[in-house]
């Protein structure tokens, strides 16, 4: 799936690719930037995990890379800090999966 995602894509085949990849932790981090974006890594690292305990950062680092890659996250640096913010087709593909998941 990685590098797929372009500008023009459709919101609904990328959350059905997540959903039947079972990219569970990508889906978490869409759907928890819809209540909180910008986000820090740390704060999408516990998003991952269910929200009480922070998944490594090596895998956090996987699946935020793979978010970038399909161009639905875009990485904003503050000196030693990482944010995250979604991209408008991010956007899209979060607010299709919170649907799905009865969110909104």
């Amino acid at each position: 799936m990685s590098g797929e995602a372009a500008l023009g894509a459709d919101p609904q085949r990328i959350a059905d690719q997540l959903v039947a990849e079972e990219k569970v932790r990508h889906v978490a981090v869409l759907i928890f930037m819809l209540y909180k974006d910008p986000a820090l890594e740390n704060d999408l690292r516990k998003a991952m995990a269910g929200g009480r305990y922070a998944v490594n950062s090596q895998l956090a680092r996987i699946v935020l890379s793979e978010l970038q890659e399909m161009k639905l996250v875009e990485l904003i640096r503050f000196g030693r800090y990482k944010v995250y913010r979604l991209t408008p087709l991010g956007r899209e593909v979060a607010e299709e999966l919170a649907r799905r998941a009865g969110f909104i």
